[in-house]
């Protein structure tokens, strides 16, 4: 029953212990300013969301004509043949 209390403190001790989880790090430590947002970082988010519809609506508009194009074939297919 030793044992397993003894590997315990150990993992703890050589963890740090539950006080480094709660500190913070010294990049985040300062105060944001909200009068001067990130524009760079604004306009990276609405370009990145402006190509991603982009894509969407492409690969929409080529999944409609691929699935037009095979009800076609369905429609072709001679069934009295078989």
């Amino acid at each position: 029953m030793a044992a397993p209390l003894r590997i315990a403190k150990r993992l703890q001790l050589a963890g740090g212990g539950p006080g480094l989880a709660l500190t913070r790090s010294a990049f985040f430590a300062r105060k944001r300013v909200y009068d001067q947002p990130n524009w760079v970082g604004v306009g990276l988010a609405f370009t990145t969301s402006a190509a991603l519809w982009a894509f969407l609506f492409k690969q929409h508009n080529e999944d409609i004509m691929e699935y037009e194009r095979r009800k076609q074939q369905r429609e072709r297919k001679c069934t009295g043949c078989s």
